[in-house]
């Protein structure tokens, strides 16, 4: 398990093993936000729910890049197009989903938010190569960059891109499942 640390303006600033969270609270440099419901650590000199985020008491550290889109993965994209196929709706595993080019690569389409969507292989062999226009169905939803409500730094984007962080990190770093333009 991990903790979210923040620094004393609340920017997100750090993803620590909860070990270490628990070291910063219990030597009063940081105060709990939140903790994971049901999960205590019991030890000696401490007894208490794990931290899931953490305020530092005393560092005003503040990151240098910030960003407010989301790197363009597979899985960004899955979770964007909520696991459907844009083009029939159905639902498709993470590992068993294609990539269309809305404007297809041999038409100068390039592999990026405003062009890719995800697909089912049936919808993506019968639309081949074909432009959006002369394709059977069209497209659920257009596709877009999607980006954070507020800028975050780079580091921790990326570190948590992949995965859908804990809910309790929500209102700290904004990292909606649900992806809106």
């Amino acid at each position: 398990m991990e903790s979210l640390v923040l620094n004393l303006a609340a920017t997100p600033v750090s993803i620590v093993p909860y070990r270490r969270a628990i070291t910063l609270v219990v030597s009063n440099k940081a105060i709990v936000l939140e903790s994971y419901p049901d999960t205590r650590v019991r030890a000696a000199s401490v007894d208490m729910l794990i931290p899931s985020v953490i305020q530092c008491t005393q560092s005003d550290f503040m990151p240098k890049r910030y960003v407010n889109i989301l790197p363009f993965t597979r899985k960004n994209v899955y979770i964007r197009d909520h696991g459907r196929c844009q083009y029939c709706g159905r639902k498709v595993g993470l590992n068993s989903f294609s990539f269309d080019h809305v404007i297809p690569r041999c038409r100068g389409g390039l592999s990026r938010w405003e062009n890719i969507v995800i697909c089912c292989m049936k919808c993506n062999s019968e639309k081949g190569s074909k432009s959006l226009s002369k394709y059977k169905r069209p497209l659920l939803r257009q596709p877009f960059a999607p980006k954070l409500d507020k800028a975050a730094p780079a580091h921790l984007v990326n570190k948590i891109a992949a995965e859908i962080p804990h809910i309790s990190w929500r209102d700290y770093v904004y990292w909606n499942v649900i992806l809106e333009p």
